[in-house]
């Protein structure tokens, strides 16, 4: 394989040191230092171009990674499910560890025969009312799926007598679609905070209580798309460094 070096006016004894062919010449089209290996044009305009798709897919693959699709949350957690819990907000401090985006879905799991969930008003919600629901879901196999499809609180309450008042209502508050991506701004931002509890942004009446760690399968899907994430720029870093 002959390495064919094209230079701007080379010393003659620079030229001569080289193992290269006889044939040099002066490449008119361009006025920097041409290289070509085995036919492959390496001159610096075209490796400019190439680095520059190069670093546009590679955006592209990052932001699709960013951008996770839509999680199913099981309400209360996949231990607790929709049912009286044993802390009155328990179910209210699950949501404030937990950060809704528009199309997520709510899983409740709860005793079909005995229970339901209700959609309701946040004046209906405060005073436990059933009597006027938003939406009614009712399910024999006791789950219930309930999809997020806009940015604002939802609130929910047991539809069996009683539960609604010992605690079995939660209000779910879905960012909007700017928060959603200044979540994703940047390749190192620093982790998004808990999205603030309904009694704090005044959502709800009530008591306030003391927050308690994230668990259940949303918290693990979170922390793997961060993953991915970080893995991403990883690599795109490496290939800055090679070049």
């Amino acid at each position: 394989m002959i390495l064919y070096l094209i230079v701007n006016s080379p010393p003659h004894s620079a030229l001569s040191a080289l193992p290269v062919s006889s044939s040099l010449s002066r490449d008119p089209a361009l006025t920097s230092p041409r290289v070509c290996w085995s036919g492959v044009d390496l001159s610096p305009a075209r490796t400019m171009a190439s680095r520059a798709a190069l670093l546009l897919c590679a955006s592209v693959v990052l932001a699709a990674a960013a951008c996770t699709e839509a999680r199913d949350f099981v309400v209360g957690g996949a231990d607790h499910g929709w049912k009286v819990p044993v802390q009155p907000d328990a179910l209210n401090l699950w949501s404030s560890i937990n950060r809704f985006q528009i199309g997520d879905n709510l899983v409740f799991k709860f005793d079909g025969a005995a229970d339901s969930v209700l959609e309701v008003t946040r004046e209906d919600y405060n005073r436990c009312s059933t009597a006027s629901p938003v939406a009614a879901h009712h399910a024999g196999a006791g789950i219930v799926t309930v999809p997020l499809p806009r940015s604002g609180p939802y609130y929910f309450v047991s539809g069996a007598p009683g539960s609604c008042g010992k605690g079995e209502r939660v209000v779910v508050v879905v960012l909007s679609e700017k928060h959603s991506r200044m979540r994703h701004r940047g390749f190192f931002a620093p982790a998004p905070a808990p999205a603030e509890s309904p009694l704090a942004a005044g959502l709800i009446e009530g008591p306030a209580a003391a927050p308690a760690p994230a668990t259940g399968a949303a918290g693990r899907r979170a922390a793997a798309g961060s993953g991915a994430l970080l893995l991403g720029a990883a690599v795109l870093g490496a290939v800055l460094v090679g070049w």
